[in-house]
């Protein structure tokens, strides 16, 4: 699986989570609106606007180029450059001048030169699991998969609380490499570490039934369910597997 597919796959994940999520929401507005007649048909419209308009925005961003995107952050990185490129050239030693202008290149879609940054950074700073989630993420939008494998456990040891490097790494193991036991793994490392933490539970029940292993992805989100009775993604995962 090449890396625009599976980057296209993690937006599909992720839209349709997003989805159930609002849709936890849309049910306690409708709870309110019952409460309050006069306003409920405007309330409800304008829950659905706003819906409509995530899954479109959604869309359109799966279907945009890997290179530069031109939002807002972009924009204000991109006139940010100048000033961050001279700080490294004053400061060259300074591995938080040369992270700060990564994050800059990399918001802009410069990749080769986010790798250059975010590595010389990590030589000045072996510690600094930001950096390495940051290069990580380089690697992968780069097709450095192996590489970015490596590294993501590298910022996993420094920082083992780090949702984001375990969603990070599961997702290139399970969409990059299709080795969904391989996710699964990670998912319950960060789970022993945030044993609460409902996302990873998610995220874990995700990878099960890609693995085609419904019976684990059901228990997991009973378990959710648990601790969460009114989690909306959870109970539509469950009449799904049904």
């Amino acid at each position: 699986m090449n890396v625009k597919n599976s980057q296209g796959n993690i937006v599909s994940r992720a839209l349709r989570v997003l989805i159930e999520q609002i849709g936890s929401k849309v049910k306690v507005a409708v709870v309110w609106a019952e409460k309050h007649k006069i306003i409920s048909i405007i309330i409800i419209g304008v829950i659905f606007l706003f819906i409509a308009g995530t899954v479109i925005i959604a869309i359109m961003s799966r279907n945009e180029p890997a290179e530069v995107k031109q939002t807002a952050i972009g924009l204000e990185y991109q006139q940010k450059l100048p000033e961050l490129k001279e700080s490294v050239e004053k400061s060259p030693n300074d591995a938080t001048a040369r992270k700060n202008y990564g994050v800059a290149l990399y918001a802009t879609g410069d990749l080769d030169g986010a790798k250059e940054q975010y590595e010389e950074a990590a030589k000045l700073d072996d510690k600094d699991a930001v950096v390495l989630n940051n290069l990580a993420n380089t690697y992968r939008d780069l097709g450095q998969v192996d590489k970015a494998i490596d590294t993501y456990k590298k910022s996993i040891e420094i920082n083992p609380k780090s949702l984001n490097t375990y969603a990070n790494l599961a997702n290139v193991q399970l969409y990059s490499k299709d080795k969904p036991q391989d996710a699964i793994a990670t998912y319950k490392a960060g789970l022993e570490e945030m044993p609460e933490n409902t996302q990873l539970q998610q995220l874990l029940a995700v990878a099960y039934e890609q693995s085609k292993d419904t019976e684990n992805a059901r228990k997991t989100y009973e378990e959710i369910l648990s601790n969460d009775p009114e989690n909306v993604a959870a109970k539509a995962a469950i009449e799904r597997l049904k």
